[in-house]
């Protein structure tokens, strides 16, 4: 079971201790016969780890952030995780659990997108914009850090601080494509402030901008859609006028704008579980 670590190398053993002591489906494996019985006043890291990874956290927003064992995110829909809150070595971390397809088909893509996720949060190392891998919980289910603070959908705002954030995450975007990576899914709810800093989560949709010979125009295109979803929420969400350059890039071919309608009507609310 690959490990995933920054600073807390003792997560890796952790893990090595969770996988001895599960069993094909998960379950504890039975003592060995005639084995004495070993007392312990406290659980150990991997009965600790195993906990984390079953717990079904429970909890309120306090002051409108993400308070510790608290969902952030129920599974609804085809290929949707139950993103949660939890405790891994006595540190609040996020985790991603699409343990609900095991035995079905959809497993295979799950077993994927967690793998593509953990490795695009890799690549962005302790990039502060971003949380930071923390571990592959079992082959459907992984942990990152935890980001405190509101959602940029959720927060209470003002004029100032909106044209502040703004540029804010505009320059987070385009850092983002400095580390040659566009995100592909940039909307409020995958926005957290913490300390009014935007920090960008939910890499599952994030790919790595080509740089083939040729490629040149796909890498500007991919970079314009995560620019172009910044400005929306520009103008949008935080109700700021945009500018005349920023107006343009907004502004799509008819054949996109056909097809982007047909993937927001009619195959995007099939995919969520959702009726027209």
């Amino acid at each position: 079971m690959p490990v995933f670590t920054r600073q807390d190398s003792s997560l890796r053993k952790a893990n090595h201790e969770l996988e001895a002591g599960l069993g094909a489906h998960g379950e504890t494996q039975p003592a060995t016969v005639g084995a004495p019985a070993v007392d312990r006043a406290e659980p150990t890291r991997a009965e600790k780890a195993r906990a984390a990874l079953r717990a079904a956290p429970r909890g309120a927003r306090v002051d409108g952030e993400q308070a510790p064992g608290e969902f952030l995110q129920r599974a609804k829909g085809f290929l949707k995780a139950e993103v949660y809150i939890t405790h891994l070595n006595g540190q609040p971390v996020v985790c991603k659990d699409y343990r609900r397809y095991a035995g079905t088909p959809a497993a295979l893509v799950a077993r994927w997108l967690v793998r593509h996720e953990l490795k695009m949060l890799e690549r962005l190392g302790d990039w502060t914009h971003a949380p930071r891998a923390v571990a592959r919980l079992s082959p459907l289910s992984l942990a990152m850090e935890y980001i405190p603070g509101p959602l940029l959908s959720d927060a209470a705002l003002n004029d100032v601080t909106d044209a502040h954030l703004s540029q804010q995450l505009i320059l987070v975007v385009q850092q983002l494509h400095q580390r040659q990576m566009a995100h592909n899914d940039i909307r409020g709810s995958n926005v957290v402030l913490r300390d009014g800093v935007p920090v960008l989560i939910d890499f599952t949709s994030a790919v790595r901008l080509p740089r083939l010979p040729g490629t040149a125009s796909l890498a500007r295109m991919m970079r314009r859609f995560d620019l172009r979803h910044s400005l929306k929420l520009k103008q949008r969400t935080l109700g700021l006028p945009l500018s005349t350059r920023e107006a343009r890039l907004l502004i799509r071919s008819g054949r996109l704008n056909r097809t982007l309608r047909v993937w927001k009507k009619g195959i995007l609310p099939r995919l969520k579980g959702r009726k027209h």
